[in-house]
């Protein structure tokens, strides 16, 4: 066993919360690799345990969170402080892609009492390594039949497949969630949605994109940039570039 690899599971020890009563050179590679399985099975089973995920709220329904401090947002947030926004961060407990599929990400989950209104949770990725969520899809499943066309000399044209006439079988497809999640909010304050990852926000791309009428429309002057893995534009510019066409239509007489 190499150095690293003993690292790596002493690591992984020390970010499940686990406390050592040796130092480091005193644990042999067998001990650490069999806590970290023990540890493994514990999260695994912990996972199945997990509640089932709720049915998206009714249209136009947006359930509002309660008075606590998970959902509590400093208002005197600036743009020149990217920490001043205390956002709720769903901690490594929390699984990824919890979000019900059967949900747009256009539908609100909540609303916080601060006003800003959530689309999906910023979820961090994981320091050590921890199983995905899986997500299980059931379907029914009437096979298939093959249909023949035939012209009037009885040769075939084509065939095609068609579901069949059979009785359905009930089928099972089983989705591994991503290891993290993009949160995703409407603050009234701004124009656009916000995409956040580990203290880094853009405004939501296709959104900006139609204000402006389309992607070669957007000023030249707005950055793009990436939240995570998320194409956005920065906020930023967006805003100075906002204000000064603001400003420009306010001198040339177009507005008031």
């Amino acid at each position: 066993m190499t150095q690293q690899e003993k690292k790596a599971a002493w690591d992984e020890l020390k970010a499940a919360g686990i406390e050592f009563d040796r130092h480091y050179r005193d644990y042999t590679q067998d001990e650490l690799d069999r806590a970290v399985a023990h540890v493994r099975m514990v999260q695994e089973q912990a996972f199945q345990d997990l509640p089932e995920i709720p049915d998206p709220p009714a249209p136009g329904s947006i359930p509002y969170a309660g008075p606590t401090d998970e959902y509590m947002v400093n208002t005197s947030k600036s743009l020149d402080d990217p920490t001043a926004l205390n956002i709720p961060v769903k901690g490594p407990a929390e699984h990824a892609g919890m979000r019900p599929s059967s949900l747009d990400n256009d539908v609100p989950i909540r609303t916080d009492e601060n006003g800003l209104i959530w689309y999906v949770d910023e979820v961090r990725k994981p320091s050590f390594a921890k199983p995905r969520g899986r997500r299980l899809v059931t379907y029914n499943d009437p096979g298939v039949k093959t249909v023949e066309v035939r012209d009037a000399t009885g040769s075939m044209v084509e065939s095609y497949e068609m579901p069949g006439d059979e009785g359905s079988r009930k089928m099972e497809a089983r989705i591994t969630l991503p290891s993290y999640d993009v949160g995703i909010y409407k603050d009234p304050a701004y124009p656009f949605k916000i995409h956040i990852y580990n203290e880094n926000r853009g405004f939501d791309f296709f959104e900006v994109n139609d204000y402006y009428g389309g992607p070669e429309l957007v000023p030249e002057p707005i950055k793009r940039i990436y939240v995570a893995s998320t194409l956005c534009y920065d906020m930023r510019t967006v805003i100075r570039e906002i204000e000064a066409e603001f400003s420009r239509l306010k001198k040339d007489g177009v507005i008031a």
